[in-house]
């Protein structure tokens, strides 16, 4: 492997695991639910926190509880309710037959069923990295002995899929639950950091399938609002006073639904994206340019130069960046290598500029996989202002302009002090970035940035 350009691109020696997690001190992990008393739909929609008290979201941390809840969600179903999961990946292991024993036995029940899984060719290409293995066979299977649409669907999407959510709809009873993050199925997955966010309520469920909906058929009942004005209501000068009189906590689903394929875009990804809309990317930048937030902790399993650009956006404007990334991933380990030494250049470059204090870059590597997709943004000025996201989409171009994605971004107090509990324990649990953390072998580093 020949050398980056970078300065600090030079082959990499490895250090092995067992080295790397001599530093690990160890942490703890939690779950915590908080109440939600307001949503947004159909992308952004506000309700008063006042009249509809069932509204609420739940951080859970870790693939076993995540699967826990995945299952009694299902097993909480009866005739005439409604299921629909949408998984990127769906692998061998026991978790994933008790997932889908618990599918069966919903049909037995009556339930509608539609399960989606991403079947293009970009999982297909994953999975021959990983030598992973896939069960939608078994799904095949199920669907076959059904043969009836309205028992069990499955749905194979030819365009990247990687949207990971699943929603309950209790006919009978009224209630509605969800459920999104970064988890997919499968025992490989049991030992990675990762969350999901369990949603209650029909307000916030009829709000995340809209958010994910190309076509757009539920009708929100109360007034939408864009973006831009949803962003200028969250400004709260004077922290939990300005909440308080608005009676309004907001929270939103942030999606990208392509709708079909386009060589231009699959060759030249930073330039074009494929058709359809894509939200995530957007709201993101609404959130990172926003300068009443001067600090941000990030969860990145993946990063290329897209996200590094972003993230400068911050470091020029002399907010505190926290980057905590997998020292060892499944996937792309040295695309985010690459990424991490532009970071670092760039932050050096701005240091060498500053006329004043230089920004804070600390980047800490867990030695276990880190999964999770989501950041806090805070100011340090009024600790009662701050925004929280969650959800599946990586700081990547592809992901930004070409993948299904689904993040939800919440300005409820409580679930993001849980979710900055959480991201603190994962610091604790990683090491400082030393300077053999930003070597890379290229041409791999770039082959896998512009594969992933």
């Amino acid at each position: 492997s020949s050398s980056s350009s970078s300065s600090f691109a030079i082959e990499k020696t490895s250090v092995s695991p067992n080295e790397e997690g001599k530093r690990l001190r160890g942490g703890e992990t939690r779950e915590i639910q908080s109440s939600m008393v307001a949503r947004e739909f159909e992308k952004e929609l506000t309700v008063r926190n006042n009249t509809n008290t069932k509204n609420k979201i739940t951080l859970v941390s870790g693939y076993s509880r995540s699967i826990e809840n995945l299952t009694r969600e299902i097993n909480d179903t009866n005739r005439g309710d409604e299921i629909q999961l949408s998984v990127y990946v769906f692998e061998h292991g026991k978790s994933t037959e008790k997932v889908i024993e618990s599918l069966s036995n919903a049909c037995n029940r009556g339930v509608s069923v539609r399960v989606k899984v991403d079947g293009s060719a970009v999982s297909k290409f994953t999975r021959w990295c990983e030598q992973s293995t896939t069960l939608v066979e078994k799904l095949r299977e199920l669907e076959k002995e059904r043969n009836n649409a309205n028992e069990f669907e499955l749905l194979e999407s030819t365009i990247p899929t990687h949207a990971k959510f699943a929603t309950f709809k209790r006919k009978n009873n009224g209630e509605y639950t969800g459920m999104l993050g970064g988890i997919n199925i499968g025992d490989r997955f049991e030992n990675w950091r990762d969350f999901t966010v369990l949603v209650q309520g029909q307000t916030l469920v009829e709000a995340l399938e809209s958010s994910v909906s190309s076509g757009g058929s539920f009708t929100p009942s109360l007034s939408s609002l864009s973006t831009s004005k949803l962003f200028e209501k969250l400004r709260w000068p004077n922290g939990k006073k300005d909440a308080k009189n608005k009676e309004e906590i907001h929270t939103k689903f942030v999606s990208n639904n392509p709708t079909g394929f386009c060589p231009l875009a699959w060759a030249f990804p930073r330039i074009k994206n494929f058709p359809g809309t894509f939200g995530v990317k957007k709201s993101f930048e609404e959130i990172l340019n926003d300068r009443q937030f001067d600090d941000y902790t990030f969860s990145i399993a993946y990063l290329d130069s897209s996200g590094v650009a972003m993230i400068r956006k911050i470091i020029d404007r002399n907010a505190n960046v926290t980057i905590l990334m997998p020292c060892f991933p499944n996937v792309y380990h040295d695309a985010n290598r690459k990424a991490l030494a532009k970071l670092k250049k760039v932050h050096e470059l701005i240091k060498l500029r500053s006329k004043t204090s230089a920004p804070r870059l600390s980047i800490k590597l867990l030695p276990e996989m880190l999964h999770a997709k989501a950041f806090v943004a805070k100011s340090t000025t009024n600790p009662d202002v701050g925004i929280a996201s969650l959800g599946s989409c990586n700081m990547r171009q592809r992901s930004f302009g070409q993948f299904q994605e689904l993040n939800i971004i919440t300005r409820d107090e409580k679930f993001r002090e849980d979710l900055e509990n959480e991201l603190s324990s994962i610091a604790f649990a990683s090491f400082d970035a030393d300077d053999e953390d930003f070597l890379y072998a290229e041409p791999k580093a770039s082959v896998e940035e512009f594969l992933g």
